[in-house]
């Protein structure tokens, strides 16, 4: 007997937030930050929060969003009744509400009011993936919003008002346009399955007037608490559409004054991008270098991107550490060495070795022993540069970026035999200079004393 195929049930991701990069400005209106930015940090410039209420289909780039001021909160109730009424993509009201654990505790009362209108909500785990990337989503397309805002009304209802309309408008074209960007036949087919449905159109049940369903609370912004200290920031114009721009860094472009001897006469701060490679590169864990320096992994990870600055003597700790030093002749930080450095990132191992050898001039070869066994786990690379003392590189047997090095390594001179006692000694100095982070570059300065004459003379 044909059983009739049952329709699969709709499901639409529900999420609050405060909105990421869209703030409010009472001369320039709505902003839109380059980077995200703390409240607090934003309030030195004037920039109020909003709220970003977002409704997607489940696994299909379909989404509504509506927006009001933090101190203006609407209820869950209202904002999914408007959507479902008013997002022709949604195609009314799902049969199934996914939201997270802080939107429930934020409103039990939330799957009672919905079961009343046949939608059942339920509440995504711990490892949920897919609605926590639809928020994503919807935060990073949020910025790009905004049309031209020449003429718009600035204050705080009418920005606002402004807002939630180009949401609207972006979400009735991406439907007409049956989202044709999707990279995917696959979901294109979906999409335009989805949106052959019939609306299902909620009817609103009675309920008490007035009062907020839903409780704010910190889980609003929890995405803070992953950002790094604030950097200097500036409004940017946009001549093309009229929108403004909160975007990082010291001032805009059009008030830099351009002089041919502008970056004659001026330092290059590199010291961040260096530490970046060696950290890759170092033998020790990030957390093991970062506790060294005095400071936590995550502010290692903000410097080393270029996220956040340093305290002036934490800075020198950490470049005493990785032995980063300034070259006055070139006008920038340079990898002084000697160290120990483990090839675990292949463009990491060959910016520090092309930082050591000034460029490749040196001539790595692998050390192996005359006689006897060599490392069973480990390969032995000597950086031999000219004129500054070598470093070596440690290379994991069986591993591809092993077998890349001599394309990694500029001018690689193939393999070197040496005295038995010689190899021992590179063994066992590596060793203890992977103990921990400080004993690096120390131990590399002795093996250097022990055997200076060696590289005077180059003789093996």
């Amino acid at each position: 007997m044909n059983q009739q195929t049952q329709p699969s049930p709709r499901e639409h991701h529900f999420y609050v937030a405060i909105a990421k990069f869209l703030f409010h400005h009472p001369e320039h209106g709505i902003v839109s930050v380059g980077d995200p930015i703390k409240i607090k940090d934003a309030e030195r410039y004037g920039l109020s929060p909003l709220i970003l209420y977002g409704i997607t289909v489940a696994g299909l780039p379909i989404r509504w969003m509506t927006f009001t001021p933090v101190n203006q909160p609407s209820s869950f109730r209202d904002v999914l009744l408007e959507a479902w009424c008013n997002a022709e993509g949604l195609r009314g009201r799902p049969d199934i509400l996914r939201i997270n654990r802080h939107l429930a505790t934020a409103s039990p009362e939330l799957a009672e009011e919905m079961a009343k209108i046949g939608v059942r909500v339920d509440v995504a785990d711990a490892k949920e993936k897919s609605l926590p990337a639809s928020l994503r989503s919807a935060q990073d397309s949020s910025r790009w919003l905004l049309r031209k805002q020449d003429g718009n009304d600035r204050s705080l209802t009418g920005s606002i008002q402004a807002l939630c309309g180009y949401a609207q408008v972006d979400h009735d074209f991406r439907v007409r346009d049956g989202h044709r960007g999707v990279n995917s036949r696959e979901i294109e087919d979906r999409i335009q399955q989805w949106l052959a449905l019939p609306a299902q159109v909620p009817v609103p049940t009675p309920t008490v007037a007035g009062g907020l369903d839903w409780e704010p609370g910190p889980w609003l912004s929890s995405w803070e608490t992953s950002l790094p200290p604030d950097q200097p920031r500036y409004f940017n114009n946009d001549g093309f559409d009229g929108s403004v721009w909160l975007l990082t860094g010291e001032k805009a472009q059009e008030d830099i004054v351009e002089d041919d001897d502008f970056w004659a006469n001026s330092d290059y701060d590199n010291a961040a991008e260096i530490a970046k490679n060696l950290v890759a590169c170092w033998p020790n864990p990030p957390a093991e270098i970062a506790k060294c320096a005095g400071i936590t992994l995550r502010e290692l990870q903000w410097f080393t991107s270029g996220k956040a600055t340093l305290d002036r003597h934490v800075r020198f700790d950490l470049e005493a550490l990785l032995g980063i030093e300034y070259d006055e002749s070139m006008g920038s930080y340079v990898t002084a060495g000697p160290c120990v450095l483990m090839a675990n990132k292949p463009m990491a191992i060959k910016e520090v070795y092309e930082d050591l050898s000034r460029g490749g001039d040196a001539s790595p070869c692998e050390i192996v022993p005359r006689q006897g066994a060599a490392d069973p786990s480990w390969r032995y690379v000597l950086i031999n540069t000219y004129g500054e003392p070598p470093s070596i590189v440690m290379a994991p047997r069986g591993v591809k970026i092993t077998e890349r090095l001599p394309e990694l390594l500029m001018n690689y001179d193939g393999v070197r035999t040496v005295a038995p006692e010689f190899y021992r000694d590179i063994v066992s100095t590596c060793a203890r200079a992977c103990r921990e982070p400080t004993a690096n570059i120390r131990e590399m300065k002795d093996f250097v004393k022990r055997y200076e004459a060696r590289w005077v003379d180059c003789a093996w």
